[in-house]
């Protein structure tokens, strides 16, 4: 089997370590000086989209690059990791008519180790939205890679994207969420930390994104604050007011602005 991964940023860098083990690959990015390797692409048998999805004026997701090089690549199959507000894998489809099966990344860009995320191959779920046809091919190309242990969740496109899209604002939500008791803790005279390891006795609290940083409040980074906007771009743009969701970016704004 041969494939191609278009975009070599983060994602692109896991994909290539992931696959280079089992295939032979073709990669690109638009950011670098080689030339678009169109023979070697041709010859591959699916392609990894996973070119940038920045925000746009109005914080909705710039998918303009996801679209040109799904047009460009010259492959039929196509295994799309760019995070993509819902519908964009069905609109794609239907513009270009190419095999499409979106296949949300989990892969963080943390500063500290996280087992769950940090590497593909330690994932222990893999999502695949897309046709029953189109999600099949990709499961049989992906499980000799993967192994048999992972869970292997199908679904359509439109509820991958949405998937993806819940995961980081649950994150970003949890993240506020923490911040504002660790002030609450802290105006009552009551130690953080003690407060913190206290509730995550609790079983059904899970510790992930439940540190408040003293000095750096609030989430950054590329992920959350984006997917974030996106998904309630998203919402608006199909006549949902997504209240808490809002609530949830206004407050990291005022405490994120503490910190300039």
């Amino acid at each position: 089997m041969k494939i191609a991964i278009i975009g070599m940023g983060h994602v692109g860098h896991s994909m290539r370590d992931l696959f280079q083990e089992h295939t032979e690959l073709v990669t690109y990015d638009l950011a670098g000086a080689e030339r678009y390797p169109q023979q070697a692409l041709e010859a591959c048998d699916f392609a990894t989209i996973c070119v940038n999805t920045p925000s746009g004026p109005g914080g909705e997701c710039d998918v303009s690059q996801v679209v040109e090089a799904i047009k460009r690549v010259p492959v039929q199959r196509i295994l799309l990791k760019s995070t993509v507000p819902p519908g964009t894998t069905r609109q794609l489809i239907e513009t270009t008519g190419k095999s499409i099966c979106f296949s949300p990344e989990y892969v963080g860009e943390s500063t500290y180790f996280n087992p769950v995320c940090d590497d593909p191959r330690t994932m222990p779920f893999i999502v695949l939205g897309g046709e029953r046809d189109v999600r099949g091919y990709f499961l049989d190309a992906l499980l000799p890679i993967l192994g048999p242990t992972k869970t292997y969740f199908q679904c359509t496109a439109t509820e991958a994207e949405v998937i993806k899209y819940m995961e980081n604002a649950y994150f970003a939500t949890k993240v506020t969420f923490v911040n504002e008791f660790r002030e609450i803790a802290e105006a009552v005279d009551a130690d953080w930390h003690t407060v913190r390891e206290g509730w995550l006795l609790d079983p059904r609290v899970e510790p992930s994104h439940t540190a408040a940083f003293a000095d750096d409040p609030g989430f950054g980074g590329k992920c959350l604050p984006k997917d974030l906007a996106a998904i309630i771009a998203a919402a608006r743009a199909a006549g949902i007011d997504p209240v808490l969701l809002l609530q949830v970016a206004r407050s990291n704004e005022l405490r994120r602005a503490a910190l300039s």
